[in-house]
């Protein structure tokens, strides 16, 4: 995967690797069999300069 986000960036893009989803319907989506297993997603495009960022708590405030 590092490799391919590497490719990207020399390409132009951004990228941005996402767990937590829902892979029965991500499955459903891409037509997938059930032996097929999706374990990462990888969010392609270009990155806004302006772009909205959640805020970020220090792990000693949590």
């Amino acid at each position: 995967m590092p490799e391919s986000m590497l490719g990207l960036v020399a390409e132009g893009f951004d990228s941005c690797p996402m767990e937590g989803f829902d892979e029965k319907k991500v499955k459903k989506i891409l037509n997938l069999n059930r032996n097929c297993h999706v374990v990462m997603i990888l969010g392609i495009g270009k990155a806004a300069k302006d772009g909205v960022y959640g805020e970020r708590y220090r792990i000693e405030k949590i």
